[in-house]
């Protein structure tokens, strides 16, 4: 069973997503087939909220443009799954802020990873 890795993009964090041949985490998501990225960030917000992770007001996301910031976040992703592999059965999603007053950042700009 091999696991697949991709990648979405934000305005706001960098989402990595974890998901194996055998249980697609995303075509459980509704939307996905239209904007996969406007799907991802809904299911993101809610999950946030659910687990009183933090409230997202989403008009006060602040935009991030700095795609030197996104590569970091793609690479501490990578660097947190190499130290912390998912179960090959269970997709998950990483997620990372960039430059976001509804969480404690750390010195790089970034929130840690959070796992989904």
């Amino acid at each position: 069973m091999q696991n697949n890795f991709k990648y979405i993009n934000l305005s706001w964090a960098v989402v990595g997503i974890c998901e194996n041949d055998r249980q697609p985490l995303l075509v459980h998501i509704p939307g996905i087939d239209k904007d996969e990225a406007a799907a991802v960030e809904h299911y993101v917000i809610g999950y946030m909220a659910f687990w009183h992770i933090v409230f997202v007001n989403e008009d006060h996301l602040v935009p991030c443009r700095d795609d030197t910031l996104r590569n970091e976040a793609r690479q501490k992703i990578d660097r947190y799954i190499a130290n912390h592999p998912p179960v090959e059965t269970f997709p998950r999603f990483y997620l990372v802020l960039l430059r976001q007053p509804i969480a404690p950042m750390e010195p790089d700009g970034m929130s840690r990873v959070y796992q989904m």
